[in-house]
């Protein structure tokens, strides 16, 4: 893990430790306010928000039981695609790229989800982000993708929509041959628990 990594793993671990997860909290209002912590805990740091960003969307997932995250992840027969979290259903794959905001980033999620479409044809792929305007801009003049099934504002009602329909699909890990191929990017409870001191 390079500097960067490690400085990531410890401002989620310290956002956690200072700020107890409430119980009841759903997955948006989860990343709304832990993402309100690390703005008001830390300076803006480019360089890291994306990661941040992340580690938090991960740990939304493993409040709400989902298992088997994958990370960072390369999958084998998808060329020049590394995806932010990957979710293995023989069935349907599930693909999140994560960012706190789009620019022009989504074209690159969108090319990825097609290649990934090449291979797993009934894979979704979903790009996660925090910025509204950005996302209303996508919706409103673009209305095709290449791979992409759409956005998901994080912060919002959307987020926990997509969460239920993830939570009633059953998440593994891959088989022997490997379908990902950076398998050591994985978390586990235990690993969660470790790194960020969260119990899912």
């Amino acid at each position: 893990m390079d500097r960067t990594g490690k400085i990531t793993y410890v401002i989620t671990r310290s956002l956690l430790d200072k700020y107890p997860i409430p119980a009841n909290l759903k997955p948006s209002e989860f990343i709304n306010i832990y993402w309100g912590y690390y703005k008001k805990d830390y300076s803006s740091n480019n360089s890291i928000n994306g990661t941040i960003f992340e580690n938090l969307i991960i740990i939304a997932l493993a409040r709400e039981g989902i298992e088997n995250i994958y990370f960072q992840t390369e999958l084998s027969f998808v060329p020049s695609a590394k995806f932010d979290v990957f979710l293995y259903n023989e069935e349907t794959p599930i693909a999140l790229s994560i960012k706190t905001s789009l620019r022009e980033r989504w074209k690159q999620a969108d090319l990825e989800a097609a290649a990934l479409k090449q291979v797993h044809k009934e894979s979704k792929c979903y790009v996660l982000t925090l910025n509204e305007s950005e996302v209303k801009a996508r919706r409103k003049w673009d209305r095709t993708y290449a791979g992409l099934d759409g956005f998901v504002l994080a912060h919002t009602e959307e987020f926990d929509n997509l969460i239920e329909e993830l939570k009633a699909m059953e998440f593994k890990q891959a088989e022997y041959v490997p379908v990902i191929r950076t398998a050591d990017n994985y978390y586990t409870p235990e690993i969660l628990s470790k790194d960020f001191h969260f119990k899912p």
